[in-house]
């Protein structure tokens, strides 16, 4: 539980701080925010020598946000009276200069209602959201991740506040690793979220493991090895399997680009860097609504196809599950019953693994069509947002913020 620590608390003249922050949802805001560490910790600088940047955030948002990057990390509950409390003692005592948070609406609409100014919201799911989250006209700046339909949505909304940004995507490509790919990657990000347990996700996580390592044997081939299985701290706790492993994003993208064959959850964050990273790639069954949803669209909007394993090729008994026509009240539960399913059916476990086989005979290089997204969307090393973010400091300016440096300012 979080408490005042006693660099807090202790007088620090001249000392302002940069708040960041990601949704406890996955790993893909944590990603999004650790990607673009490097470039915040660079803004700091370029406003003060005496400039920190501190992540306020919960659970599994930790596993990756640690100190360093960050100069401090408080572990803060906002789900809680006295998570949200001990948030605002933090806010009235540090008074940030600029927070930057990743599509938390509760937390937005928190530190409003606390008076905050500077407060930018960074949103990869603008797209996805059944209407445009309410708490975001409260944001200094919106800063939306084009996919399909965003700049739609952002004209039609009359968002003043917002700017449209392509997908953050760090160029790795194959750059890191020149050698012959070898081995498999299993990365189901942070597979946590408050409407399945994590009992459960360690349930499904052990039985993907399990068919891609039977997968693994059955075809007894030396460059199927070695075998890297990603997701969160917790989850991998559950698993009890030395396999199982949480990293950074950096590392899990070295990995990427490094193995041959490459099972993937179908997050945009994972999607993206496959197209960059390229090599055999395969999207296992979606664990929430917007994973679903994300390939029906792209094989809709953009003819976009790519090799995936869905529930209903596994419980086929079970009818498939329309992600694009179900609401959210109605999709998890049946992700949930999909993969209660899997894990008590021995015979669809079966089927699993066989088409885990299939899938490893897809072509060699097939994410190398998912790169029609780049030039559907472009993308951002980091720049773009980063302007965005230098943008709304000019535009309201802090006695605290003298001219920004040129160097290190970062490169906008």
């Amino acid at each position: 539980m979080y408490s005042l620590t006693q660099s807090d608390v202790k007088s620090r003249p001249g000392h302002s701080t940069i708040w960041v922050h990601a949704e406890p949802f996955g790993f893909g805001p944590s990603s999004m925010l650790l990607t673009l560490a490097p470039l915040l910790r660079k803004l700091a600088s370029s406003i003060g020598p005496q400039t920190t940047t501190e992540y306020i955030g919960q659970g599994h948002t930790l596993d990756i946000n640690t100190s360093p990057p960050w100069d401090n990390v408080h572990d803060c509950d906002i789900s809680t009276d006295q998570g949200k409390r001990a948030l605002g003692d933090l806010f009235h005592l540090q008074q940030p200069l600029l927070i930057v948070t990743i599509s938390d609406a509760a937390f937005v609409e928190l530190l409003s209602q606390l008076g905050a100014r500077r407060l930018i919201v960074i949103d990869p799911l603008m797209w996805f959201w059944p209407s445009v989250p309410q708490a975001w006209a409260n944001a200094s700046r919106l800063i939306a991740v084009d996919y399909i339909g965003v700049r739609a949505r952002v004209s039609k909304a009359k968002m003043q506040n917002a700017v449209v940004v392509p997908p953050l995507v760090p160029s790795i490509g194959r750059s890191i690793s020149k050698g012959p790919r070898k081995g498999t990657l299993v990365n189901l990000g942070g597979l946590q979220n408050p409407f399945i347990s994590v009992d459960e996700n360690v349930a499904f996580a052990s039985l993907v493991l399990s068919a891609v390592d039977q997968a693994i044997k059955a075809r007894n081939r030396p460059d199927d090895l070695p075998l890297h299985f990603l997701t969160s701290r917790g989850v991998c706790a559950g698993m009890e399997s030395d396999v199982a492993t949480s990293t950074s994003p950096e590392k899990a993208r070295a990995l990427l680009s490094r193995c041959k064959t490459a099972f993937l959850t179908s997050g945009l964050s994972n999607i993206y860097d496959a197209a960059d990273c390229g090599g055999r790639v395969v999207f296992l069954p979606a664990t929430s609504q917007s994973q679903g949803e994300q390939p029906e669209l792209m094989e809709r909007d953009i003819n976009c196809t790519f090799t995936r394993i869905d529930w209903h090729e596994l419980n086929i008994t079970k009818p498939k599950v329309e992600y694009s026509n179900t609401s959210d009240a109605e999709c998890f539960p049946l992700i949930q019953s999909h993969q209660k399913a899997l894990v008590e059916d021995r015979i669809a476990q079966e089927r699993f693994v066989e088409r885990v086989l299939e899938c490893y005979e897809a072509e060699e290089d097939n994410a190398k069509g998912l790169q029609i997204l780049f030039s559907s969307f472009g993308r951002d090393d980091g720049t773009l947002v980063m302007k965005a973010i230098v943008d709304t400091i000019t535009r309201e300016p802090d006695a605290r913020i003298g001219p920004l440096q040129k160097s290190p300012q970062p490169s906008i």
